[in-house]
């Protein structure tokens, strides 16, 4: 009982001490660099407020490993649903730092965030071609949507030799994979894709298993103190190997 009041108490106290932190934190995006993880020294605009995780290097943990051993010697990335720029500009980061030969990313973000848009034309990216697209990635090509098929026709000049696809399009993956099914084949492609809801699983997985083209599933787990990350949804993510 008395182990038991000591664990209440000591998260108790994490809890006041990371409510003391937030406020006085800026409330507004500021430039930052990354100091762990795998885009450590990558400068991004970010809210620190929360992005406490990311700029630790501990958001999406689970990840960390594959993301610095399948980077090498990638020449480009696909950031579908780039949300605020972490992937985008942590990737870009990456590709520079490992020598990339022509270092693009092709980033994919229906809505409009200063995060992802403010680092775009800084110095420290100028060795990396960056492309904002503010469209959704689906099933067809209209004016709203893309398909990952045409990205690759329409960039093709860029997208030549080894790179990473990473999606994180809450729940719109099986789409975003039905126009994608000749880039499926290219086994010079690496695939990172977060899943929104257990029941999506076997229907992204089948996408892999009809190529059989390896993969990993993998889940988040609580940190010790700092505990789960403030998620709505069941997620994991598929990762070829």
């Amino acid at each position: 009982m008395v182990i038991l009041h000591l664990n209440v108490i000591i998260i108790f106290l994490i809890l006041e001490v990371k409510l003391m932190i937030n406020r006085f934190l800026p409330k507004n995006p500021t430039q930052v660099s990354i100091l762990s993880g795998p885009f450590q020294g990558a400068k991004m605009y970010l809210n620190l407020n929360t992005s406490k995780r990311k700029i630790f290097g501990l958001y999406e943990y689970v990840l960390n490993d594959w993301i610095l051993k399948k980077i090498i010697n990638k020449q480009f990335v696909l950031d579908i649903g780039a949300n605020t720029g972490y992937d985008t500009y942590g990737f870009a980061h990456l590709l520079i730092k490992n020598g990339a030969t022509n270092p693009f990313v092709l980033s994919f973000e229906p809505d409009d965030y200063i995060e992802l848009s403010t680092p775009k034309d800084w110095s420290t990216y100028k060795k990396c071609k960056i492309e904002l697209i503010k469209k959704y990635v689906g099933a067809i090509s209209n004016e709203q949507t893309i398909t990952i098929d045409d990205a690759f026709s329409k960039y093709a000049p860029y997208l030549n030799g080894n790179g990473i696809i990473k999606m994180d399009i809450e729940g719109g993956e099986i789409e975003a994979l039905k126009g994608a099914s000749n880039t499926l084949n290219n086994s010079n492609l690496d695939w990172l894709i977060e899943i929104h809801g257990k029941h999506l699983i076997p229907e992204v997985a089948k996408f892999f298993v009809d190529r059989s083209r390896p993969f990993l599933i993998k889940e988040l787990q609580p940190l010790p103190i700092i505990g789960h990350e403030n998620r709505q949804i069941f997620t994991t993510w598929l990762v070829t190997i």
